[in-house]
């Protein structure tokens, strides 16, 4: 039997620059330094009358292959079992995007428009 490969084999990782993009790092000591010394959220938005809560944060890894493995994931949790998904984007302009139109959609739902 093959054996298995271990995580830092089939995982890439990254940290943001100044401007919020993406840099691969193999230093993985100075990955989770990093990812532990800042702030990985980047948008949250509660839905007080609903108690649902959409976040939006750097997820810092991705498997080896694909190369279009999503870095910055939006997170829907605290509706209904239906609503509770994730949705994944390569850049943090698209997240915030993908994270305002959720809201939106939220939004009219939860006011029956």
């Amino acid at each position: 039997m093959k054996p298995r490969q271990g995580p830092r084999e089939w995982r890439r990782f990254y940290i943001l620059d100044d401007k919020n993009r993406p840099i691969q790092v193999t230093d993985h000591d100075a990955w989770s330094r990093w990812m532990s010394e800042n702030d990985l959220v980047f948008r949250r938005t509660v839905l007080e009358a609903s108690g649902g809560m959409v976040t939006t944060r750097f997820r810092g890894v991705s498997e080896a292959a694909p190369t279009d493995t999503p870095l910055f994931i939006t997170r829907v949790s605290g509706l209904a079992s239906q609503d509770n998904e994730s949705y994944g984007a390569q850049t943090l302009e698209a997240a915030l995007e993908e994270h305002e139109r959720i809201v939106q959609r939220l939004l009219r739902r939860l006011s029956g428009r």
